[in-house]
């Protein structure tokens, strides 16, 4: 069989595929350019595998390879494929679910003591030196009193979403002393030991000094964050999202920032990326902006690798990819 690859993949995880496939190589992950319908279509013709990262499969691309049988997504979103239309082509597709799980968790909880401890703040004051702005005494007592912010010890954290990256960032903040609450519809039996789970968004809501997101961008959870849930979190909580822009009306949280209705926010997700430089954000000193970072770990490589190529193979053999969603 043939593959056409986009996806990042590790030499080793290279190397144990091209011992049942015939591989060849482009597009984003190999060339830094993302593939055109109509490129890729050129570039994976009498491939019975596409092995892609971020290239879009459409319509286009699928009528035009009646050969293929089976699409490996090295991702865990899959906003780039049209799943229904690969149903009706009836072709298998598997996903990369939790490989960027750990990074993404990792910087939740960095971004939460960056926000709440004024790190970035801190980092702006000492390098600008900004002196006018905080005396700074020899004894460093105006900036203590300036800069003192929460411990994570003994605070609420707010899930809203707990699927791999929830569990992870409720694992970690464990690891701090936290309390960690959770709201998801969808939580299952199984995951809800060592946990408070939520009877809904307001309790959640009320409850926590952090509130951090982790649920997909559905039309149910566009704007889950707007003016009337930001006026039920308490008025000294944080916001973080590093799940999806679209959660968050920016509008709203931009004024209950500006009004000081919460302490701050620390986001990694915008609803346009990259965001436009006259973004009103821009103006806050009590907001953290990173630009969509959450799963730019260098291990994430090695993570999506594995998980594919035993997908790979197994559909090769005959059997059901592991993480098969067709």
């Amino acid at each position: 069989m043939k593959a056409f690859v986009t996806a990042q993949l590790t030499e080793l995880g290279i190397k144990a595929l091209s011992q049942s496939l015939s591989l060849e190589f482009g597009g984003w992950g190999y060339e830094g350019v993302k593939l055109t319908p109509k490129q890729l279509v050129e570039r994976a013709k009498d491939c019975e595998i596409l092995i892609i990262g971020y290239e879009d499969i459409t319509e286009d691309v699928l009528k035009e390879l009646p050969q293929l049988q089976y699409i490996a997504c090295t991702r865990g979103g899959i906003e780039n494929i049209d799943v229904e239309l690969v149903k009706r082509y009836n072709l298998t597709l598997s996903n990369t679910p939790g490989r960027n799980a750990s990074a993404v968790a990792d910087l939740t909880i960095g971004l939460m003591i960056g926000i709440s401890r004024f790190i970035p703040q801190t980092y702006r004051y000492i390098m600008e030196q900004r002196w006018a702005e905080v005396p700074w005494d020899i004894a460093g007592n105006t900036p203590y009193k300036r800069f003192a912010g929460p411990e994570l010890e003994q605070k609420t954290l707010g899930l809203i979403g707990y699927g791999a990256i929830g569990r992870k960032v409720a694992k970690r903040a464990k690891g701090f002393d936290m309390n960690v609450m959770v709201y998801d519809p969808f939580l299952k039996e199984a995951d809800k030991e060592n946990i408070v789970v939520a009877s809904g968004l307001e309790e959640v809501l009320t409850a926590s000094d952090f509130i951090s997101l982790h649920c997909k961008l559905t039309s149910e959870t566009h704007n889950i964050i707007r003016k009337e849930t930001l006026n039920k979190m308490r008025t000294g909580a944080y916001l973080i999202n590093t799940a999806r822009g679209g959660l968050v009306n920016e509008k709203d949280l931009y004024q209950a920032l500006v009004d000081k209705k919460i302490v701050g926010a620390a986001l990694d997700v915008l609803v346009e990326e990259p965001m436009d430089p006259n973004h009103p954000f821009l103006q806050l000193d009590n907001i953290i902006l990173t630009p969509h970072i959450g799963g730019a770990s260098q291990d994430i490589l090695y993570h999506q690798t594995e998980m594919v190529v035993k997908d790979v193979l197994h559909f090769i053999q005959g059997k059901r990819p592991i993480h098969a969603l067709t």
